[in-house]
């Protein structure tokens, strides 16, 4: 029987160590006269930034964790069914914020996550430019970030409230994020869309914004995220006010008091 507190202190340390060693390969792409890339979707593409880092950590995790499966959003083909009856895995992003990444921006961070059956044990999310490394662990009563303990703000009345949002990659689903938009354009201080969801919530679990919320997610966008937010203070569901966990679609965040008024909306 595996000891999970053995396992996710080891693993905590671990990637610790990893992800900002991983950021080193981001930083070479990161001004490189031609960047290689291909289209994974109409909004979507790869780039060799982000399969060089997989590669890496793929490896890496392999080496040292021989036993527990992975999830990359590189190299996942299809359907999450049989992940979904793993007792650990391991969900990566290796760059989270492609489009950012691509252009310059320095919004975008690499992202790693210890799961349980659909449930987060350990989540470690790094920004290669700013030096960010924000982590959690389930038996926390906190986040942190660079070392100091970080808490969502506590900001009460939607009209003081900045939110952050982002469109999917699926065209379909864009209409309820438009929705979205129109029910609290009004309502709110300030709207922002900065194009990688797990950098963003980490900056909602320190408290730069108020509310996150996006549809059609990913697992590897939120795995490690999702944890972060929840031990900074955030309350984090489905849009719909669902119980939220690694593989669902949607993600409404905030404090409670806020997010109690959002699902009135």
């Amino acid at each position: 029987m595996v000891d999970k507190e053995k396992l996710v202190k080891t693993a905590r340390n671990y990637l610790l160590d990893l992800l900002p060693s991983a950021g080193q390969i981001v930083r070479r792409y990161l001004h490189a006269e031609e960047l290689p890339s291909k289209k994974k979707g109409i909004h979507d593409f790869v780039t060799a930034a982000d399969l060089a880092v997989d590669d890496f950590l793929q490896r890496m995790l392999k080496k040292e964790f021989p036993t527990i499966p992975l999830l990359t959003e590189e190299t996942f083909e299809g359907d999450f069914n049989d992940y979904r009856q793993n007792e650990l895995l391991f969900i990566i992003d290796p760059l989270d914020g492609t489009s950012n990444f691509a252009r310059g921006d320095d919004n975008f961070s690499i992202s790693v996550a210890l799961v349980e059956r659909k449930e987060p044990l350990l989540g470690v999310i790094f920004s290669p430019i700013s030096s960010r490394l924000f982590w959690a662990t389930y038996r926390d009563k906190k986040a942190f970030w660079n070392g100091r303990s970080i808490h969502v703000s506590d900001v009460k009345e939607l009209n003081k409230a900045i939110v952050c949002t982002d469109w999917s990659h699926v065209m379909e689903t864009r209409e309820d994020t438009t929705q979205f938009l129109r029910k609290i354009y009004t309502k709110v201080r300030q709207i922002k869309i900065l194009g990688s969801a797990a950098t963003d919530l980490t900056l909602l679990a320190r408290g730069g914004v108020d509310i996150y919320h996006h549809v059609r997610l990913y697992p590897w966008d939120v795995a490690a995220a999702g944890l972060i937010a929840q031990k900074a203070g955030v309350k984090v569901t489905e849009i719909d006010g669902g119980k939220w966990n690694v593989f669902s679609e949607s993600i409404l965040a905030a404090n409670p008091t806020l997010h109690k008024k959002l699902l009135k909306l």
